[in-house]
């Protein structure tokens, strides 16, 4: 949900500097990716000789793509796209947490539901 919330903040900032000449849109990792570093195990370098080891990175990217007259990278349409998208995640996210917590209330016998 985080995740699906911080996207949503950087698609906004594009099409907020949607007229705002040179600017480049920005997009976050995907969340596959976020999900193997937050899973990916990184090894200490414990002798010279060995190999550092590699840690994953996360955090909003440039995306680069046709630019308008005032050098502006921004496309309306891509930009909505994206965000109908992740309106969709999180409409999943959510309802696979309420089932979820259904399921929950269900076994420990509350009434409410």
């Amino acid at each position: 949900m985080h995740w699906l919330q911080n996207r949503q903040s950087v698609l906004a900032g594009n099409i907020a500097n949607a007229t705002t000449p040179n600017y480049v849109p920005k997009d976050v990792s995907s969340f596959h990716g976020v999900l193997s570093s937050h899973q990916e195990v990184t090894l200490a370098q414990t002798e010279p000789g060995h190999m550092a080891g590699h840690g994953g990175q996360s955090g909003s990217h440039n995306v680069g793509g046709p630019s308008s007259i005032d050098g502006n990278h921004v496309v309306l349409e891509n930009e909505l796209e994206k965000i109908a998208d992740t309106n969709d995640q999180h409409r999943l996210a959510t309802a696979a947490y309420s089932r979820y917590m259904g399921m929950f209330g269900t076994v420990l016998g509350s009434s409410s539901q």
